[in-house]
């Protein structure tokens, strides 16, 4: 019996694919085009081009990412004062161990006050450095500002899939729909069993849960466009359009150039790498003796005789003596920081044109799977539906074979979709590691 069902649904397929791919379906007073409503959520139709301008906008990572960058004005603040250190003022006051002719002890007072300052240059490299940091965190920005833009490019695509695939599953529910009041009619002249038509209402059931279900998977791709974008959930992003068609790779070494020159992560760790050498050089000047200059002013007053005070002012120097052991241990923790992070970018350049090697060729891989189900494929579900609806109704074929071969193209539907899926998702994994749309003229953005 199984045997026989799978040929006959494979009779019913080749009948069906055979047709040409000019053929177009005939209008009928009772088409599925008059029962299917279309598929939204009544949200906002966008395009991909306002979608990612308005995540440049609202988007929440790119807020926190914007945030991040002050975080660079404490190195500023850091190099910001001119006299980095505070003067030491010292103030002292008593007698002195002499006493004058009628016994009265000398008093005398004494201040002191001395500025260190630096010598080795290390104010400008501290200006240096805090730059270096802002832009290290200002990569980090476009990393994520790019990521945002993937994120969106390949759920906005998603997307498109997720909705035909409702549209699909929603057509599908009205053809079983249709299906149940054919075979009543049926059963009503006598021509079928009436286990027929529950076989039908089984159908219809299972058609509407798939409905529902492909139709909460779009509801669900809006909902995380919206959640990336920072778009209003009252009134969710809906995509517009159809699914582009498949594009191949560029070369590898066209990749190559690209990745090098604008990958978002490696960007970053050059950037990095930067900072951690001007934070080293940082560490070697801050272990220069920093000179104390200033001034020592004396007061001194006799006990009697009539003898005037004394007045002593002295220009002060001072410096410590230098020890080349001095700020060690942040030395050795910038250097190893520069090491770590000079080890994580020749990591990375090493290992991007492996991954651009294998996600070219994914891509290329997903186009020819969604090249290989023609472009007629999707676009006539619903032709299909409608002559194996005719052929039922007219008792050319049996509810069991409808059923065959209603699965039969749901499936090959589903593979389409997914196909189309898989080739979103590695053009945007391969453009993620590029840090350039690949074709320029990719959604209309530019």
């Amino acid at each position: 019996m199984r045997q026989k069902m799978i040929a006959a649904g494979a009779a019913a397929w080749l009948v069906l694919a055979s047709w040409p791919a000019a053929a177009q379906p005939a209008p009928a007073p009772d088409g599925l085009e008059a029962d299917v409503p279309e598929v939204t959520l009544g949200g906002t139709p966008v395009s991909l081009a306002v979608l990612l301008a308005h995540a440049e906008r609202r988007a929440p990572a790119l807020a926190v990412a914007e945030a991040e960058v002050d975080l660079a004005q404490a190195d500023f603040g850091v190099a910001e004062p001119l006299l980095p250190n505070n003067a030491t003022l010292q103030v002292g006051v008593g007698p002195t161990n002499q006493a004058s002719a009628n016994g009265e002890y000398d008093v005398g007072a004494q201040v002191q006050l001395l500025q260190p300052f630096e010598i080795a240059g290390q104010r400008p490299l501290r200006f240096d450095v805090a730059r270096a940091a802002r832009a290290t965190r200002e990569r980090t920005l476009e990393r994520a500002r790019w990521r945002v833009h993937q994120q969106i490019h390949a759920g906005y695509r998603g997307a498109l899939a997720a909705r035909r695939q409702a549209e699909i599953t929603r057509t599908l529910a009205a053809f079983a729909t249709q299906l149940v009041d054919i075979a009543h009619r049926r059963v009503q002249a006598g021509d079928a069993a009436p286990l027929i038509e529950r076989l039908a209402e089984a159908d219809a059931a299972d058609a509407q849960q798939r409905s529902v279900a492909a139709f909460q998977a779009y509801r669900d791709a809006c909902l995380a466009l919206a959640e990336i974008a920072g778009w209003p959930v009252a009134s969710p992003p809906e995509p517009i359009g159809a699914l582009p068609p498949p594009r191949r790779a560029p070369s590898l070494g066209a990749l190559s150039q690209l990745a090098q020159a604008h990958n978002p992560e490696l960007l970053v760790r050059r950037a990095a790498v930067e900072e951690a050498a001007l934070r080293v050089d940082l560490a070697h000047r801050d272990a220069w003796p920093d000179p104390q200059l200033g001034f020592q002013y004396t007061y001194t007053a006799t006990g009697g005789g009539g003898a005037p005070p004394q007045h002593t002012i002295l220009a002060m120097f001072q410096i410590e003596i230098p020890s080349f052991a001095l700020n060690q241990a942040e030395i050795a923790r910038t250097s190893s920081q520069r090491g770590v992070a000079e080890a994580r970018r020749d990591a990375l350049s090493s290992m991007i044109e492996v991954r651009l090697e294998r996600l070219r060729t994914a891509v290329n891989a997903a186009a020819e799977r969604v090249e290989s189900y023609g472009s007629d494929i999707l676009p006539r579900f619903e032709e299909n539906l409608t002559m194996l609806r005719r052929a039922f109704e007219l008792g050319e074929i049996d509810l069991l074979r409808v059923s065959v071969a209603l699965e039969r193209f749901l499936t090959v539907q589903q593979q389409a979709l997914g196909a189309h899926v898989d080739y979103f998702a590695a053009v945007a994994a391969l453009e993620a590691q590029v840090g350039e749309e690949i074709w320029e003229d990719e959604g209309g953005e530019r």
